[in-house]
């Protein structure tokens, strides 16, 4: 089979997707089906709730413990116990084996316990909110990620539409400039060198635009799977560029002078460690302080020479105690002397990564600020570029049309037309990424 009839794969999922209602969405939309849908968010979600039960395994701790238990006995050889002998007439010193109890035995019981006063349970509980706080900051900060994301993966896909547009324009300029040429051509007034060179120009366009059709598929593709979005899915965007809005944004007020470390997660999670840290280090110190738990058990026992325990007729012998149980601890061989001295050198670590982290983000939104400067500047360039040679590509033409003008001007002033439009969407691409970038960086990228 010719080459030419193999259809990629990547084009045939297009063209399913493509064959079915496609779903429009803005960029908003995007985001917050991202915020439902993707696997990341969804887990930072599920380590939250998890947190959330973690408290309420940790509370379970401190209400009262009652439990159930049943036990049956069938002595083979009852045990047997020495008696001292004078206590039967024998003589002193010596003892008689004497056998108590009755081969068949059960009892059933119920004990309670209730927690008095445990200095490790009340930090313990402390600390399971510290942990449900720390899992809804990476909650969060997931969030964020995921949002800038979604946004770079929308713009790269509106860019390279807008890269297929232009190439689009390209091609029907220079298939009418063909048309005319051509029929200039057949009439003897122009050569056929001038209309092999357009056929080349054409060529070189058409697989130009394949390749761009390729890469914007692509962006879709990686769009929906940034969004957890199934990828045969039909979508289209209906955010439009505004390359303007970009632009209108002064060089004032891209100051780093308010920016402020604690605005971005990653910092707040590192403080919400600390805080944890904090609660560690005080739960080994209060482990040196005791600890009080009230008891109570009561039961029922049936003893039985015969297997008729249930015997309504026989009697059941009850049991019942209620106390307290008080734990101090003496000596473990400086075992939480130690857990003390390590708790304190964590949060030292943790005070560290908090300064360095501090200089980290500051030099981030620095060197952000300055992307987006010269992102923005460039776009200016570019874009005053794609004027001026749009401006020579219609000069030449009118050149060509008024008869004072070649086909090769009109070709190289189309070829600089092209070039400028790579640089002109690339340049695009590039700030609205930039500008994604020092929104995160600052702390101000939208969360929905």
């Amino acid at each position: 089979m010719p080459a030419k009839y193999h259809t990629p794969l990547l084009l045939l999922l297009l063209a399913v997707a493509w064959a079915q209602p496609p779903q429009a969405l803005s960029l908003r939309d995007c985001i917050r089906y991202a915020l439902t849908h993707a696997p990341s968010v969804q887990n930072a979600y599920l380590d939250y709730q998890i947190a959330r039960q973690k408290i309420a395994e940790v509370r379970a701790a401190g209400l009262p413990q009652i439990n159930g238990n049943a036990s049956f006995r069938y002595f083979v050889e009852i045990p047997t116990s020495l008696v001292p002998g004078e206590f039967f007439g024998a003589p002193r010193g010596t003892f008689i084996p004497v056998r108590f109890g009755v081969p068949y035995n059960l009892e059933i019981s119920a004990s309670a316990t209730q927690l008095l006063f445990d200095g490790t349970y009340f930090v313990g509980l402390q600390a399971a909110k510290a942990v449900k706080e720390l899992t809804y900051k990476s909650y969060q900060r997931s969030k964020t990620e995921t949002i800038a994301a979604i946004s770079k993966a929308y713009y790269t896909a509106l860019v390279s539409q807008e890269r297929l547009r232009l190439l689009s324009q390209n091609i029907q300029q220079i298939e009418v400039l063909l048309r005319q040429v051509q029929g200039l051509y057949e009439n003897g007034f122009a050569e056929k060198l001038d209309l092999q060179r357009i056929e080349v120009s054409l060529n070189n366009l058409r697989t130009e635009h394949s390749k761009a059709a390729e890469m914007t598929g692509l962006a879709y593709l990686a769009l929906k799977l940034q969004m957890g979005m199934p990828l045969e899915t039909a979508i289209s965007l209906t955010d439009t560029l505004a390359p303007t809005e970009l632009l209108a944004l002064l060089p004032e007020s891209l100051s780093t002078s308010t920016f402020e470390v604690s605005q971005r997660w990653e910092y707040q999670i590192l403080l919400q460690q600390r805080r944890a840290l904090e609660l560690n280090l005080k739960r080994y110190q209060v482990s040196y302080l005791p600890s009080l738990v009230f008891v109570g058990n009561v039961a029922t026992q049936a003893q039985r020479r015969e297997f008729d325990i249930f015997d309504p007729k026989k009697r059941w012998f009850p049991i019942a105690f209620v106390g307290v149980q008080l734990q101090v601890p003496l000596f473990d061989g400086l075992r939480r002397a130690s857990q003390v001295a390590q708790a304190r050198l964590e949060l030292q670590k943790n005070q560290n990564d908090l300064f360095q982290l501090r200089q980290a983000l500051t030099l981030e939104a620095e060197t952000a600020r300055r992307t987006l400067l010269n992102s923005l500047r460039n776009l200016e360039i570019q874009r005053r570029n794609l004027d001026l040679a749009r401006e020579v590509v219609e000069t030449a033409q009118r050149k060509q049309s008024l008869g004072v003008g070649s086909t090769i001007e009109v070709l190289q002033a189309q070829t600089s037309y092209e070039q400028a439009q790579t640089h002109y969407t690339t340049a695009l691409l590039e700030a609205y990424l930039a500008y994604i970038d020092w929104q995160k960086a600052i702390g101000t990228l939208p969360t929905e």
